[in-house]
């Protein structure tokens, strides 16, 4: 089977699944199917964003999660599949490249807004690395000690968070702490108080 035979099948299946899922949701939505380099891309066209994006991405989030999962079980070759709608995807994760803003129908940009730091996404949309929690943590830690200010990270789940506190647990100058209610928190990181 050629390349571009694979990713007829692939793509049918794709549409199969997404629009299987939308019909239970009871949401409507037209795809738009695309190879983007080493990965597969899914544009989303819906009078329901709102609904199909949730509350914080979890929605699209989980979509792409189950749709990869699907793809995965019978296709141990299947490109990871991005999805996006109405540029979601890029503009809220930071997965946002040059290439893409090239790409990208209309050449528009979104302005970057400042917002609270956020971990960092690979290219291919893929979990943060424990390098980069390390990182992150200690970047944090740097601005803490600097300014005297508590720095608050973003929500993440409680792997992530685990990578954060084992990181600086042995710093004597510092202090962390889990914020917030459910599955997702955020971590503070202070100074420690004096006795």
């Amino acid at each position: 089977m050629s390349e571009n035979e694979k990713f007829e099948e692939r793509k049918a299946k794709i549409v199969k699944s997404l629009t299987t899922m939308f019909d239970y949701l009871g949401l409507s939505a037209s795809l738009r199917v695309e190879e983007k380099g080493t990965r597969i891309g899914v544009k989303i066209s819906s009078e329901d964003a709102g609904r199909i994006i949730g509350r914080k991405g979890q929605t699209l989030e989980s979509l792409q999660l189950l749709l990869n999962r699907i793809m995965f079980k019978d296709d141990e070759e299947c490109p990871h599949i991005m999805l996006d709608i109405d540029g979601y995807a890029k503009g809220e994760r930071g997965a946002r490249s040059e290439a893409d803003d090239e790409s990208e129908e209309g050449g528009e940009r979104r302005p970057r807004e400042r917002r609270e730091r956020r971990p960092r996404r690979e290219e291919d949309g893929e979990r943060t690395t424990k390098d980069q929690l390390e990182q992150q943590a200690l970047d944090a830690a740097k601005e803490v000690k600097r300014w005297g200010e508590p720095v608050t990270l973003p929500e993440m789940n409680a792997h992530d968070r685990r990578i954060i506190h084992v990181t600086l647990k042995n710093d004597p100058e510092l202090t962390t702490e889990s914020m917030g209610e459910g599955a997702m928190k955020k971590v503070v990181i202070s100074l420690k108080k004096e006795d």
